[in-house]
Order: C-alpha cells, then sequence, then structure tokens
C-alpha cells in the first residue's frame, strides 16, 4: 500500500468496533445481573481480545449474530462430562464451530484435531490483509510522424 493513501485497512476499525461493544456488554450485565456464566464469556472475550480460545478467529458477541458460527460461546476446557469443573477457571472464549466440534473432547486433544487445522486455514483467509492496488492511467501523446518534424 502507497503511502500516503486514501485506501486504508479497516483492520483496526473492526477491532475497535468489537471492543465498544464488548464494553457495552459488560456495561448491559453489570446493570442487569446476567447470569454468571454470561458474565464470564464477556470477561474472557475482554481477556481474548474477541478472538476464538482455539482457532483465534474474531468473534461477535452473541447476541448481535445469534445464528452465525463465529458466535462468541463459552466452552468448559474439561468437559462437564469430563468430570470438569463448571467455573470460571474452566472455561474459555470459543466461536460456534470450535465449541460445537470440540464437543466431549478435552482441550489438548481438540488441538490436534483435523478440524481445528481447517479452520485455523479458514481463519487465515478470513484475516488477511487485502492487497489494493491502483493504477494510474495516463492519457497517450499523439504520435507525431516523423515526416512532419522534418519539414
Amino acid at each position: 500500500m502507497a503511502r500516503g493513501s486514501k485506501y486504508r485497512s479497516n483492520k483496526g476499525r473492526v477491532q475497535q468496533v468489537l471492543k465498544s461493544k464488548v464494553a457495552r456488554e459488560v456495561a448491559k450485565v453489570a446493570k442487569h445481573r446476567a447470569p454468571a456464566g454470561y458474565l464470564w464469556l464477556v470477561r474472557h472475550m475482554e481477556r481474548q481480545n474477541g478472538r476464538c480460545a482455539y482457532c483465534g478467529i474474531l468473534m461477535f458477541p452473541p447476541r448481535d449474530h445469534p445464528t452465525s458460527d463465529r458466535r462468541a460461546t463459552l466452552d468448559h476446557i474439561v468437559p462437564l462430562m469430563r468430570r470438569g469443573a463448571d467455573s470460571e477457571a474452566n472455561t474459555v472464549a470459543a466461536c460456534a464451530a470450535c465449541n460445537s466440534a470440540k464437543a466431549e473432547m478435552t482441550a489438548q486433544a481438540f488441538r490436534l484435531s483435523a478440524f481445528l487445522r481447517a479452520r485455523k486455514a479458514y481463519a487465515a483467509t478470513v484475516h488477511a490483509p487485502v492487497k489494493l492496488t491502483v493504477t494510474v492511467r495516463r492519457p497517450r501523446r499523439p504520435r507525431v510522424p516523423l515526416n512532419r518534424l522534418e519539414s
């Protein structure tokens, strides 16, 4: 990207908007006494800068995009089915796709899965910077025949 170009990346703006949405969610939670699990999710999103703990994709707050696979969900590191504790220390914020794929696996086993490798490849394409090329077309000078110059 050329220096001083009017075309700039929106990456910083997107992160800024998501952080402000998370801040608004924190304010709502404090005001209305939301369930403890939701409060944990908001805290984890703040700590993780709005990114999934497993694939690293930028997540949406859960109320903004209820059907998206990038929606933030609360995931237990050691699942409750495997006698994991239901505490804030045993939870992380994960995108809906990773949370549903992880199911009853431990975090250690999930990090070795083929799904996570594919999801990280997808996350790289989502966050890849878009290269902007600007071509300047100059009008062509009319060709002057050589015989006109000689006279």
